[in-house]
């Protein structure tokens, strides 16, 4: 399979049904059992759902919206759409019932594919959305009127056997971005950008590679890197239901390859630590495969910082961790994390077919995976993509001998003190990652001054006075003062006791509604 055959996420899962046939390409919880999909079955159901939405639009292409946890019934509705070269937009599982509306409305979907937990809902949503005009719900609930079930199509639709041809060109997928500051924006992705994502490397698994999906399904991180690599390769995709199962699912299904962000491998790895201080006769990295399982192979982390520290002590438990860079405005790889013992501090060595150049240090990536563009947003995307394909990723940073790239922070959040230094937020929030006692730290220019805003780990906090609290932010600000300039140096410290305000993806917002207590 190649980009030579390959151009859609039609001819996708055709090519994949045909080399790898009855293989199991999905494995789920149902009930107490698990259920498997064949890649086979995949796209017998994409065909049913194809039939059905076009029956329903009158063979007319629509804008088809999905929301909830992943799963076979995820993924049957979204291939079911794109399939018959409609476009499908995955939603965010955490967007409230307005917000759910407004993405709804701006997307100008028709078609709304939902999990029954949403049900309560469908009211409201009724009511603001009158262009939708099929309602799908993806599991059987006898309760809800007016409203397909997609098992019942499923079992009671013709497949559609002559698919459409498809313009690799034309757009497959909406995304809504979550952004840190302003208004989300609907990310135009074609078959062809995402097509060139999954081709964009080789050799990154094989047919016998098992992944454990952990991240949420509507992240193209997720869904390019777990669902589409594994039907280009013919893997076998584990569904983890719940982050609180995610050490019985580890030893159920012995994952090769695992996708998390920082901050999951972080609390792993604390509590592979907890569980060594506990038995310190039994080896630390006995204990490590315990947890991940005998066959994992590598860690991929992204969408976050991932501190070298941290690397390093994955890999003295003899598991690689590789960091990538992207975004969903790039579906979404630009690198790929290339595990290197002398080489944690950057996010990976950049693609196959993408070029990065730097900016007023700034980094510009080109590839065939650059979006279309933002759905009805000409002035932001003119705001990102050059007449020539470049897109401004916003992110500041430089690129080695190596070609792997470095990142130092976001141009947008940049402190500019009165004498024209550019103090970059992120270079000082990093210096805070990995010590016990923080939660979570925010920094930003507070009347000319950088000030540290910190929200202290109130379990390891617990047995100390706010005195104390003060005292060690106090030390390790002086300890990360020693290794900057006198320019970036931080010199308001501020604690409040609630957590930041946050994204629907847990990104700290950089306007916040309230601030800490300062106290130096």
């Amino acid at each position: 399979m190649n980009k030579n055959n390959v151009k859609t996420l039609q001819a996708l899962i055709l090519k994949a049904a045909e080399l790898y046939g009855d293989k199991v390409f999905m494995k789920e919880k149902s009930g107490k059992d698990t259920a498997e999909t064949s890649f086979n079955q995949l796209l017998e159901n994409s065909r049913k759902t194809a039939a059905f939405l076009m029956e329903r639009s009158g063979g007319e292409k629509l804008h088809a919206a999905v929301i909830g946890g992943t799963s076979s019934a995820y993924l049957t509705a979204y291939f079911g759409t794109v399939c018959c070269g409609s476009v499908i937009v995955p939603l965010d599982a955490q967007l409230g019932c307005e917000d759910l509306i407004d993405h709804l409305q701006r997307s100008d979907s028709q078609v709304f594919f939902y999990d029954k937990r949403y049900a309560p809902m469908i009211h409201e949503i009724r009511a603001n959305c009158p262009a939708i005009h099929t309602y799908i719900c993806m599991q059987d609930d006898s309760a809800q009127e007016d409203v397909y079930f997609l098992p019942q199509i499923l079992n009671e639709t013709a497949p559609m056997n002559e698919l459409p041809e498809i313009d690799p060109a034309s757009c497959a997928a909406i995304l809504y971005t979550s952004g840190t500051t302003g208004k989300s924006k609907g990310v135009m992705l074609a078959h062809s950008n995402l097509i060139d994502n999954t081709f964009c490397q080789n050799n990154e698994s094989t047919s016998e590679d098992v992944t454990l999906t952990v991240l949420p399904i509507h992240h193209v991180y997720c869904f390019t890197c777990d669902i589409l690599l594994s039907i280009r390769y013919g893997g076998t995709v584990c569904v983890n239901d719940s982050m609180m199962h995610i050490a019985q699912n580890l030893k159920k299904y012995q994952p090769t390859i695992i996708l998390l962000v920082p901050m999951i491998a972080e609390t792993i790895y604390k509590k592979i630590q907890a569980a060594s201080a506990a038995k310190p006769e039994v080896p630390v990295q006995a204990i490590a495969r315990a947890v991940f399982g005998e066959n994992l192979k590598i860690i991929y982390s992204g969408g976050a910082y991932l501190n070298p520290e941290l690397a390093k002590a994955y890999l003295s438990l003899g598991i690689p961790i590789a960091q990538g860079y992207g975004m969903t405005e790039c579906s979404p790889r630009i690198t790929t994390g290339a595990p290197d013992k002398d080489c944690l501090e950057d996010v990976g060595v950049i693609v196959n077919g993408c070029e990065v150049k730097i900016v007023d240090g700034e980094i510009w990536a080109k590839s065939p995976s650059v979006m279309m563009g933002y759905y009805k947003a000409p002035e932001e995307t003119a705001a990102v993509l050059t007449e020539d394909g470049w897109l401004k990723t916003g992110d500041l940073g430089y690129v080695d001998e190596k070609n792997r790239v470095h990142i130092t922070g976001r141009k947008k959040n940049l402190i500019i003190l009165s004498n024209g230094e550019n103090v970059s937020p992120e270079e000082l929030e990093n210096k805070f990652s990995g010590l016990d006692w923080l939660s979570e730290v925010l920094v930003y220019a507070e009347e000319g001054m950088i000030t540290a805003e910190i929200f202290p780990n109130s379990e390891f906090c617990a047995e100390m006075s706010i005195d104390d609290v003060k005292n060690l932010c106090r030390e390790h600000v002086q300890k990360i003062n020693k290794t900057v300039s006198g320019a970036k140096a931080i010199r308001r410290l501020r604690i409040r006791d609630v957590e930041f305000d946050k994204t629907t993806s847990k990104k700290i917002k950089r306007e916040q509604s309230q601030k800490g207590e300062l106290f130096s």
